[in-house]
C-alpha cells in the first residue's frame, strides 16, 4: 500500500459524504487537528478509529487502506436519479398539449385549468427534479426545506431519500395532470372536480414527503437526539399539513358552493378568515419546532407548548367562521 494512501482515501471519502473535519471529528470524539493530521498523512488512526472511520464513510477497512480489490466489492455505487423521472415530465408535457389542441379545437379552454397543469408538471415536476438533481450532485442540501447544516446526516441515505421523494412527485404529478386532462378533454360537467383533485393532490403531495421522511429518520441521522427530535416534531408537521388542506378545501368548497366570484367581498372575507387561520396555524407550527429543537429530551419529556394549542384553536376558530360568514 502506498504510504500517502490511507491518508488520501480519509480524504476522498470525507469530501464525497460531504463532511467537513470538524464534522468527523465530532463523530470520531477526537480533535479536528487529529483529523487534520490523518488526511495530511503526519499520524495515523488507530484500529479501534480506523473501523469507525469505515463505518462513517461507510466503506470497509480494506478499502480505505488501498485495497483496490476491496474497494471494487465493498464500495458503495455513486447515487444519481435516474432517467424516469424525465419520462414522467414528458408524459405530463404530452398530456398539457393534448388539453390545449382539443380545447382550442372544442372551444373550451379554460386559462384557470391551464394554469393548474403547468404549475404541477413545470414548478412541482420540472423544477423540483433539476433541484433535486443538483443538490445530489454537488452534496449541497442547505435549500431543501428542514435541512439543517448543523446535524450530523447519513449523507448516503440522505440522497436515496431526495430520489425517492423525486420519483414520487414526478409519478404523483403526472396521474394529475393525465386526470385533469381526460375529465376535461371528454367534457365531463363536474367542474368541482378540478378543484377537489387539486386539493387531493396537494394532499398527497405533502403527506407522501412527510412518511418518506419519518421511515427514513433512523437511516438519516446519524445521533439518537436528533432522531428522537426528528419524531417529535413529525405529529406536529402532520397536524400542520392537515390544518392548510382544510382550510384550502373549505375554502374551495364554499366558493364552489356558493358560486362566489372573485373580487367580491364575500371572496375577500373567506379570503381574509382562510389567511387568518393559515397565519395562526404557521405560527404556533414555528412555535413549537422552534421549541423541539432546544428540547434536551434526557432530562424531561416533551410537552406542547400551551402558545401552540391556543393558536391551534384560533385557526379552528377561523375555519368555522369561513362555514357561517356568508349567512350572517
Amino acid at each position: 500500500m502506498n504510504e500517502n494512501q490511507l491518508a488520501e482515501n480519509l480524504m476522498y471519502y470525507r469530501k464525497k459524504k460531504g463532511l467537513s473535519q470538524e464534522k468527523v471529528a465530532e463523530y470520531m470524539d477526537v480533535s479536528r487537528q487529529a483529523v487534520t493530521k490523518w488526511e495530511a498523512n503526519s499520524s495515523k488512526p488507530s484500529s479501534n478509529n480506523l473501523i469507525k472511520l469505515a463505518q462513517l464513510f461507510e466503506v470497509d477497512v480494506d478499502t480505505l487502506l488501498g485495497n483496490a480489490e476491496g474497494e471494487k466489492s465493498s464500495i458503495q455505487e455513486e447515487v444519481s436519479i435516474g432517467k424516469m423521472p424525465w419520462i414522467f415530465i414528458g408524459i405530463s408535457a404530452l398530456c398539457i398539449l393534448a388539453y390545449i389542441i382539443n380545447s382550442v379545437l372544442m372551444d373550451t379552454f379554460s386559462i384557470g385549468l391551464f394554469i393548474c397543469m403547468f404549475i404541477l408538471c413545470v414548478p412541482m415536476q420540472l423544477f423540483l427534479h433539476i433541484y433535486f438533481s443538483n443538490a445530489i450532485k454537488n452534496n449541497s442540501f442547505n435549500g431543501i426545506a428542514g435541512f439543517d447544516d448543523k446535524i450530523d446526516y447519513n449523507i448516503y441515505e440522505l440522497k436515496k431519500l431526495l430520489i425517492q421523494i423525486d420519483l414520487h412527485i414526478g409519478i404523483l404529478s403526472t396521474v394529475y395532470v393525465f386526470l385533469l386532462c381526460v375529465i376535461n378533454v371528454i367534457s365531463l360537467e363536474v367542474k368541482w372536480l378540478n378543484g377537489v383533485l387539486i386539493d387531493v393532490y396537494l394532499l398527497n403531495f405533502i403527506t407522501s414527503i412527510a412518511m418518506n421522511n419519518y421511515k427514513m429518520i433512523d437511516k438519516i441521522y446519524r445521533r439518537e437526539d436528533d432522531k428522537k427530535r426528528a419524531k417529535c416534531s413529525m405529529p406536529i408537521n402532520v397536524i400542520y399539513i392537515l390544518l392548510l388542506c382544510v382550510g384550502i378545501g373549505i375554502a374551495g368548497m364554499i366558493f364552489e358552493v356558493k358560486g362566489i366570484e372573485n373580487n367580491t367581498l364575500p371572496a375577500m372575507k373567506i379570503c381574509g378568515l382562510l389567511l387568518a387561520g393559515i397565519m395562526s396555524a404557521t405560527i404556533g407550527f414555528f412555535l413549537e419546532n422552534n421549541k423541539i429543537k432546544k428540547w434536551n429530551f434526557e432530562n424531561a419529556n416533551y410537552k406542547i407548548s400551551s402558545a401552540s394549542v391556543i393558536s391551534l384553536f384560533i385557526c379552528l376558530i377561523m375555519y368555522g367562521l369561513m362555514c357561517i360568514v356568508l349567512d350572517m
